[in-house]
């Protein structure tokens, strides 16, 4: 998986073959068959692989109020950035090339992005309710925003790692949005 993230990062999907993938890893292309019956398969299963990864960091974090975890995404980022900047170039690169209909990753960054989005607008609504989020922010705009920004920060932070400190950036705007 990992050199299959490697490759995809910075070759893109369209210019990585499964011979490239098997060559680095060692493998023959049969065996490479052997667990991924196409490229688009192993690319979903890349990109699932990916969502576990985020999925167990947040998941082993304790129990905490909305507004809490939404404040820790920047911690999340600058984890991301220190210890998997390939996962963040994966995803900047194959999201961008996903915005073709035929890709064959179009219907699960599709799907993807609107989970986000719902996700994001339901941690906004609690914050809300616990009067965290003040009364003129809206939860879904919030939501918008910070999945905009977050990407945006990231795809420049892959341009310039030195100037660009997404973490920073993600921290400023959400303690304005739900200020301590």
């Amino acid at each position: 998986m990992d050199d299959a993230m490697t490759l995809f990062a910075r070759e893109g999907y369209g210019d990585t073959s499964l011979q490239d993938i098997a060559t680095r890893v060692g493998v023959s292309k049969s065996a490479l068959y052997h667990h991924f019956p196409s490229k688009d398969a192993l690319l979903l299963a890349v990109l699932r692989e990916r969502d576990h990864r985020i999925d167990d960091t947040v998941a082993g974090s304790p129990a905490r109020s909305a507004a809490e975890i939404l404040r820790g995404f920047a911690d999340g980022a600058e984890a991301n950035e220190r210890d998997q900047p390939g996962l963040i170039e994966l995803y900047a690169v194959i999201s961008s090339e996903a915005t073709v209909p035929d890709h064959p990753a179009h219907a699960y960054f599709e799907h993807r992005f609107a989970q986000a989005l719902d996700g994001f607008t339901a941690m906004f609504e609690a914050a809300r309710d616990a009067g965290d989020l003040p009364a003129h922010r809206d939860p879904a705009h919030e939501a918008l925003w910070v999945l905009a920004l977050w990407d945006g920060l990231q795809y420049l932070w892959l341009y310039d790692h030195d100037s660009v400190e997404v973490a920073a950036a993600l921290r400023t705007h959400l303690l304005d949005v739900l200020p301590v």
